[in-house]
């Protein structure tokens, strides 16, 4: 009798488990997709009912199945044992710049480079390809991005005689001259913390200098020495303090309305919006402007943007060419420009596909999307570029070069010495 029963519920589960198990059609296309982009994350919702929209459409046909995995270093570990030591999944996402030259070069992944060139990619951003291509080939194709652009309180920098945004940089040191002489300050600075917005100037003013190949030759294109004189220069006309500064006080300053230009990701967009940051009724937002990184007299950079890659995407290299083809359908289909509208109405996140923003999305974030959409070409911003010893090291470096302790082509030694001694 014992035996009998145990039988049963033997059965009973063997039934449970498969009744459990996803159903697929014989001739079904399963496409895993291990991703980030889940639970809390941002972009979670849409994601999700994109990938349940595109596998109705193709029921039958190509199933997307989706590993979720909400912790976010514990994936990027995963991934790269993964593609370290077998095959890379269908699809996944990766997000950290560094290594991405190493997966595009490991031979796992996907040349997706014939399916770009029939018109794919006339949906990316100019030059959004160039920094990850391996020997002319795209396997990495990078999505998520955050660009970084000047935005400026245009009433406050009205009140201090200018009409418009300077074009060049020699005239937005006479626009920082005038600021400061009505007692206001030119832009945020800060040397404290990770050194995050005088990173981003200092990445503004290197492209402006170098241009698009601003990287080429690591830290020995003269444009990093130059770069780092006008950055110095530029805390001559930030708020007292900036040298131990955190990332608190530039936001704060330009909440107060002290400081004219602001310089930060596209996450930050929502604080101008915010009635809490409101005076006297009025939003910051409806005081504000965005602009583009002026020009550098002599320079290469005109046109340019400074960005970094949020997530990138890639696909496992296939042997069989029907699920080839599906895993680029699916990859083409999460890449549209409209699906990619609508993500970003939904997740205030930024792309690197083109696309129209939504009349429902804010003033300002439409307007760094016309910026982004428009641009000439695109470059990382320093910390991606170059290897982790060098965003570890700069804020002791620019405090160094801020407080005359060294002179610009010292802080740019002592950042090279940084990547060595990590090497």
């Amino acid at each position: 009798m014992k035996k009998t029963i145990a039988l049963l519920l033997t059965l009973v589960m063997v039934f449970g488990l498969v009744a459990s198990m996803p159903a697929y059609a014989d001739d079904e296309i399963v496409i895993n997709f291990p991703s980030i982009w889940v639970g809390t994350d941002s972009k979670a919702a849409y994601m999700s009912q994109l990938i349940e929209n595109f596998n109705a459409e193709n029921a039958g046909a190509i199933k997307v199945v989706v590993e979720e995995q909400t912790d976010y270093q514990a994936y990027r570990d995963k991934i790269r044992t993964t593609i370290t030591t077998g095959s890379a999944p269908d699809i996944c996402i990766l997000d950290t710049t560094f290594d991405i030259k190493a997966y595009a070069e490991s031979g796992k992944f996907m040349d997706l480079t014939p399916y770009l060139d029939e018109g794919w990619g006339n949906d990316f951003t100019d030059g959004a390809f160039d920094a990850w291509s391996v020997d002319g080939k795209v396997s990495i194709l990078p999505f998520e991005s955050a660009v970084f652009t000047p935005i400026y309180n245009a009433k406050l920098l009205a009140e201090c005689g200018w009409d418009h945004f300077p074009a060049t940089y020699d005239e937005f040191f006479q626009m920082c001259k005038d600021v400061k002489a009505k007692g206001f300050n030119a832009m945020g600075q800060m040397a404290g913390d990770n050194a995050w917005s005088s990173m981003l100037w200092y990445s503004l003013i290197a492209e402006a200098i170098g241009g698009k190949d601003v990287y080429a030759d690591g830290l020995d294109n003269p444009a990093f020495v130059e770069a780092a004189k006008v950055l110095k220069e530029m805390y001559s006309y930030t708020f007292d303090g900036a040298v131990s500064a955190a990332a608190s006080d530039v936001n704060g300053h330009f909440l107060a309305r002290d400081t004219v230009v602001y310089l930060n990701g596209p996450w930050w967009i929502a604080n101008f919006y915010k009635e809490d940051n409101a005076v006297d009724g009025v939003l910051l937002a409806d005081d504000c402007e965005v602009a583009v990184n002026p020009t550098y007299e002599g320079g290469l950079g005109e046109g340019g943007l400074v960005t970094t890659v949020q997530g990138f995407l890639a696909a496992a290299k296939q042997s069989d060419p029907a699920k080839e083809e599906a895993v680029v359908k699916f990859l083409k289909y999460i890449t549209d420009p409209q699906h990619v509208s609508e993500l970003a109405l939904s997740s205030g996140a930024m792309f690197f596909v083109k696309y129209t923003p939504s009349p429902d999305t804010s003033l300002i974030s439409q307007k760094v999307t016309e910026v982004a959409n428009n641009a000439a070409f695109t470059v990382l911003h320093v910390n991606g570029a170059f290897p982790t010893a060098f965003s570890t090291e700069f804020p002791a470096a620019l405090s160094a070069l801020v407080l005359g302790q060294v002179d610009e082509q010292g802080f740019v030694d002592q950042l090279q010495t940084a990547i060595e001694l990590a090497e």
